[in-house]
């Protein structure tokens, strides 16, 4: 009786401690209880003021059978998850991947198609009341990234008083595919764009779950840059993100005014002319895969992984996202223009030197990138840009005509519902790399943003240079504004330059530069330009969708 009594008290104690673990962790009281999410108990690791959690799971892993799938429904664990090292980064090629401690993270880590995990970095006293949710979607023309870079930590973030979160989504042809057996075969369910996919189940798990870390679901903020900016475009305009979120921060996103691909039908002559299935059928041709529906597709989900990573480094498509008719009904520009995005406050940018990232590499790859960009384009169409070479005008176009001109565009659209929206030019270049180069090149304000750079100078672009107290002070600037937006759905507040709400009218753009303020038609003339031959093309592109047959 004795030793019963004992072994009782043991396991009683056992358990105490194993609950008071659970609350440190976890950040929540043993009242509360240790189960956090709704697919089992996860347990974080505590840095200075907050409980960070890496690696959860938000879907099951799309290997197998769920290859080229929506994303289904975690297995539920019952022991508890040690949420304390960053999951595995989806596969991609680190060819690809540049500067060189990106490539270098991807080399460190795992890479498996069991990817779609998500971190999550929460304050610990975080009060009574929960807090702003910011939910970060990495760039890497979605061919490469992972929520786990260095520069994505979120602890500057949340020590702003946000919950703060980062997530892998498929990237690659694993990301975005299809093929006319596919479409048959999985007729009742969305297709082509799984990435996108990837990123909705994310917020349904956070919209779930987000509550039990101290962050509210009904006041989440959706930011992204490059291939992330653009996603955050399409969750604007896709109905399977309704309610997802309430703001959005779309960062050097470049989509088309004119078109973009689609899942079954032609485009315009360029780059976006294939449609979907036709990128899928030159893919299992590549494989010598053909056959019935249900042999073909088999075949297909059975690739290796490295087998469709050696073919997407000679495919150098654009995998931007699809129009299916389903999660994505129609160009996101076409939506935007008729009111059908999400009223939600919605801030979007671009840099100054966008073309940058095009700068680069042997005269056989600019030649190519030139007849891609431009080659259904005119002579009158490039008139503006009379005097350059193709080579030349493709760098302007791909910048001016892309990435500066859509950015207006979607801002301009606004306007069809009732959300304020904030246009930017993020022109600001360090003190040390002035008159070195032309302008802010892309994605330069990241890591000023997340504050990595502070102890990281090695994550800066285009290269390394010793740090100012100007140049951390403006990702102070950014950073403030981009957490009072998320709290409240506006970034003025406090000691920082108003930031004027953007309007058809006075056409102002914030420059967040040297000089911070707004700018009354920042280069107007050349926005105004591309974005008439765009709307032109795309009227072209309207007839020919009433001439062919339906389906996306």
């Amino acid at each position: 009786m004795i030793y019963q009594k004992l072994t009782i008290l043991k396991n009683a104690v056992r358990l105490s401690l194993v609950l008071l673990a659970s609350a440190a962790f976890v950040g929540c009281s043993p009242e509360q209880g240790s189960l956090t999410t709704d697919d089992g108990l996860v347990l974080g690791a505590v840095e200075g003021n907050l409980t960070v959690y890496k690696g959860i799971p938000y879907a099951a892993p799309p290997v197998g059978s769920l290859r080229w799938r929506p994303p289904q429904p975690v297995t539920k664990w019952e022991s508890v998850l040690q949420a304390t090292t960053f999951g595995p980064v989806c596969p991609q090629n680190v060819k690809q991947t540049s500067p060189a401690w990106q490539a270098q993270t991807i080399t460190q880590r795992t890479m498996s198609e069991d990817c779609l995990t998500l971190n999550i970095w929460a304050p610990i006293d975080h009060g009574s009341a929960p807090l702003p949710v910011m939910v970060y979607l990495h760039g890497g023309n979605y061919r490469a990234g992972t929520g786990s870079y260095p520069v994505y930590d979120g602890s500057a973030l949340a020590n702003e008083g946000v919950v703060l979160v980062t997530l892998n989504y498929r990237l690659g042809f694993l990301g975005r595919f299809a093929h006319p057996a596919m479409s048959r075969l999985q007729q009742s369910e969305p297709l082509a764009n799984y990435g996108l996919m990837d990123q909705i189940a994310a917020l349904e798990w956070v919209k779930r779950n987000i509550g039990g870390f101290g962050g509210d679901p009904d006041n989440v903020t959706i930011f992204g840059h490059s291939a992330g900016g653009v996603s955050v475009n399409a969750l604007m305009i896709s109905p399977s993100a309704q309610g997802l979120f309430n703001k959005a921060i779309a960062q050097g996103s470049a989509v088309g005014v004119d078109q973009t691909r689609f899942l079954s039908r032609p485009g315009l002559p360029g780059a976006l002319e294939a449609s979907m299935e036709d990128l899928g059928q030159n893919f299992a041709r590549h494989f010598k895969i053909d056959g019935e529906d249900r042999d073909l597709v088999s075949a297909l989900r059975a690739l290796p992984v490295e087998d469709i990573l050696l073919y997407q480094l000679r495919a150098p498509e654009t995998l931007n996202p699809v129009v299916d008719g389903k999660v994505i009904p129609d160009s996101i520009a076409v939506l935007f223009s008729k009111g059908k995005q999400h009223n939600v406050p919605y801030i979007a940018g671009a840099n100054s030197w966008e073309w940058n990232q095009i700068a680069v590499g042997p005269p056989q790859l600019h030649e190519f990138l030139a007849k891609a960009f431009l080659g259904g384009f005119s002579n009158e169409e490039l008139s503006i840009y009379d005097g350059l070479s193709r080579v030349e005008a493709s760098r302007r176009w791909f910048a001016e005509g892309m990435f500066l001109t859509s950015t207006r565009y979607l801002a301009k659209q606004m306007a069809q519902v009732s959300a304020p929206t904030y246009l930017y030019r993020y022109t600001y270049v360090q003190e040390n790399l002035r008159g070195n180069i032309p302008g802010a090149p892309h994605g330069v304000e990241v890591a000023f943003l997340y504050d990595t750079v502070r102890n990281h100078p090695e994550l800066q672009r285009p290269r390394e240079v010793p740090l100012t107290n100007s140049d951390l002070a403006m990702g102070d600037l950014v950073r403030g504004y981009w957490v009072q937006f998320a709290k409240t759905g506006d970034p003025n507040g406090g000691e920082r330059p108003f930031w004027p709400a953007y309007e058809l009218e006075s056409d102002l753009t914030m420059e967040l530069g040297v000089k911070i303020g707004p700018r009354k038609g920042l280069n107007k003339d050349i926005l105004d330009f591309h974005e008439s031959n765009a709307l032109a093309r795309r009227a072209v592109l309207e007839v020919q969708k009433k001439q062919a047959p339906s389906g996306p």
